[in-house]
Formats: structure tokens, sequence, C-alpha cells
């Protein structure tokens, strides 16, 4: 089964020590425009690719708003989409110093 595509937003250092850390989009995705690729190239499951895309930007943004990332009614396109700074962004590669 898929992901939950929202959730609460914890802040890093919760969400990381977390025994099981939710990975829902606004958590987990580090970029955006990771999501507005994932679903123009995924979606729908039954005819992958068939979107338009001012419907990937339209999904895109209905997702973002569910995570109270951007306001709902935004609208997205290429300029305003890489400029969305997620929630996670800094927080999706966990390093251990003592590992490297």
């Amino acid at each position: 089964s898929g992901g939950q595509l929202t959730g609460p937003i914890l802040p890093k250092e919760v969400w990381a020590k977390s025994p099981r850390p939710s990975k829902h989009t606004g958590q987990y995705w580090p970029y955006a425009t990771t999501l507005f690729d994932y679903i123009r190239r995924a979606m729908p499951w039954q005819q992958p690719k068939s979107l338009t895309n001012d419907e990937v930007y339209a999904l895109t943004a209905y997702i973002l708003a569910l995570n109270k990332i951007i306001d709902d009614g935004a609208g997205l396109d290429a300029g305003t989409l890489a400029k969305i700074r997620m929630p996670n962004r800094e927080g999706f590669i966990i390093r251990f110093p003592d590992r490297i």
C-alpha cells in the first residue's frame, strides 16, 4: 500500500527518533519538485504520464495545501514550485558523524 499523503509535521529531531517515522508527503519528501515529478511520471496508476502539466501542477498544489505547506488555492508553476521549501529539506538524509 502507498504512503499517507498528509499528517502532522514534526520537528526533525522528534521525527528521526521515532521507531516508525511517518513518511507522509509533507514530513518525508525533501523537495516539492520531486512530488511534481512523481505525480507526472506515475499518475494515475492505471495510465501513467497521461496528466497534462496543468493537471500535475494542480494535484501537486492540492497535496501541498493539504499538508499546509502552501495556502489553499495557491497556484503553482515551474517558478513557484521551485521556491517551495519543504519541512524536511534538511532532514531527509540523517547523518551519523560517528559512522562516516
